[in-house]
């Protein structure tokens, strides 16, 4: 996917790749920042939390219910 995102003077451009996957069980328990910038913290969260958790890029809710196993390039313009 490539996501356009942020604010309209400072838009980012990502290049991301998502695939559906059972996670494995060494999966970390606690919130982990990202190499790239301290200030963002993640989480792995089950799917059921999905809904009521914020998870970037937004899209990806929607992708995970359309899971044909078809590979897409999608493009994304978040405002």
């Amino acid at each position: 996917m490539e996501n356009f995102f942020g604010p309209a003077h400072g838009r980012q451009h990502e290049i991301g790749f998502y695939f559906r996957m059972d996670a494995p069980p060494e999966l970390p328990g606690d919130s982990f920042t990202v190499l790239d910038n301290a200030n963002v913290s993640c989480e792995w969260i089950p799917l059921d939390e999905i809904e009521s958790r914020p998870v970037y890029p937004l899209i990806v809710r929607e992708l995970l219910d359309r899971d044909d196993g078809t590979l897409r390039h999608i493009v994304n313009r978040e405002a």
